[in-house]
């Protein structure tokens, strides 16, 4: 069994006339600093300087951190490099405890990768799995999670290590994947609110969720689960009119109830730590393994989630590593989506192949205590795939299979197998072993 990592970051750098997003700040922190949550504040210099004596009191008191929000960066690489170790030493004036390790925002900019590691960061918050367009955001290809970010392709993998890739905020796999809007089946307490999906003290959608976080624990080392929430949101005075007393209110009762349902089966890290956790843990992007359950949830709110399919849908098997992301769902063998890494990043393709090899089962054969697979696999062309074979191996374990890069039996769900497969005919054949 592995460990579900959780994190909660709020962004936190807006001011105006010497004044900060303070009172969202406090309330946040009234919130979950009684669950043992640290929270890592995304910080400008100037609400670094403003909220000082908070954020040091936080610090010493119950471990949080600081992220330095990262401003619009202009010109060539070593003048973004500049500005952007500039505005991390301003911070670092304001808080001098801090560690500042982690960037946030910025994202977009297709040079931020080697920016932040010409800088020395660790991680950069803010990625948005499966998203398109909504606050500007275009980040449909990257992987879920963590991943360290290939220096040219920011929604790549890299080969080895690199700046580790955070989210903004983390989503329903399954759903957002089908529906192909993650931004209503998300973590952050005002958009399932908006979308009618939880509210006040019923919050079993979002409970589900972690649960489906949690679940998957069984087949990675590691599962990070990180949350987000603004701090100018969790207030109502002139740096925010997003939304009424009442909003507020309802997103702290939310918070506090995922809090508790989150905190005994959780380890609770600030993003600095995680991502120096991470680095201590993976010499390159580990692969991820994730079966998703659907949720049974009310019709969404269609002001809010306009155009969006609803479900239900299968349960879904979601993989990736440093060369692809694939999607399965229950009971078929290919994947119903590839992402391959190696492909550009073409505009509306988002790394995906268009088309996907069909797999042939040509013998399945089961004898004391083996089992033999033969099956092939007929491709256009050269690509990273997987097959997916739906039913109980538990009894087995991996014995040989001539040409796998990885592979992973899911007890009582699938056998996974992952192949970098040629162009023309593949034949692969695998043997089981009883444990």
């Amino acid at each position: 069994m592995g460990q579900m990592i959780y994190m909660f970051a709020s962004f936190a750098a807006r001011h105006k006339d010497g004044v900060t997003c303070i009172q969202g700040m406090r309330l946040l922190a009234d919130t979950l600093h009684p669950h043992g949550i640290k929270i890592t504040w995304i910080v400008s210099p100037e609400s670094a300087r403003i909220a000082a004596a908070e954020l040091t009191r936080w610090h010493h008191d119950f471990g949080d951190d600081i992220a330095v929000h990262t401003p619009e960066l202009s010109g060539t690489l070593a003048d973004k490099t500049a500005q952007m170790a500039a505005r991390r030493d301003a911070v670092g004036n304001a808080l001098p405890w801090a560690s500042l390790t982690v960037a946030a925002a910025g994202h977009q900019d297709p040079e931020i990768a080697s920016v932040l590691e010409d800088t020395g960061f660790q991680g950069l918050w803010g990625f948005c799995w499966e998203q398109i367009e909504v606050d500007g955001i275009t980040d449909r290809g990257c992987p879920w999670g963590f991943y360290y970010m290939d220096r040219g392709e920011r929604l790549r993998p890299a080969q080895g290590r690199g700046v580790i890739g955070m989210e903004w905020t983390a989503r329903d796999l399954l759903k957002s994947f089908h529906s192909g809007n993650p931004c209503i089946y998300s973590t952050d307490p005002n958009d399932v609110a908006r979308s009618g999906l939880c509210s006040w003290e019923q919050i079993d959608y979002l409970k589900a969720m972690a649960d489906n976080y949690r679940r998957n624990t069984r087949y990675n080392e590691h599962v990070f689960l990180l949350q987000h929430q603004e701090a100018h949101e969790m207030e109502r005075t002139e740096l925010s009119q997003c939304y009424t007393d009442e909003d507020i209110r309802e997103a702290a009762v939310m918070l506090d109830g995922f809090a508790r349902h989150i905190k005994d089966s959780a380890r609770m890290m600030t993003l600095p730590e995680a991502a120096a956790f991470y680095r201590d843990q993976n010499a390159a992007t580990a692969s991820s393994y994730m079966l998703w359950e659907d949720t049974p949830i009310p019709h969404h709110n269609p002001d809010y989630g306009w155009g969006t399919p609803v479900g239900p849908w299968p349960k879904t098997f979601l993989f990736y590593d440093r060369a692809a992301q694939m999607m399965f769902i229950e009971g078929k063998a290919e994947p119903v989506c590839i992402r391959n890494y190696a492909r550009p990043n073409a505009p509306g393709e988002y790394f995906q192949e268009p088309k996907i090899p069909r797999v042939r089962l040509h013998r399945n054969t089961q004898l004391p205590w083996r089992r033999e697979l033969e099956f092939t696999v007929q491709s256009p062309c050269a690509m990273p795939f997987g097959v997916a074979i739906w039913g109980d191996f538990s009894l087995y374990q991996i014995a040989d299979a001539p040409g796998m890069v990885e592979g992973k039996i899911l007890p009582r769900e699938l056998l996974f197998l992952r192949y970098d497969i040629q162009k023309g005919e593949n034949r692969y054949v695998v043997k089981l072993q009883g444990k």
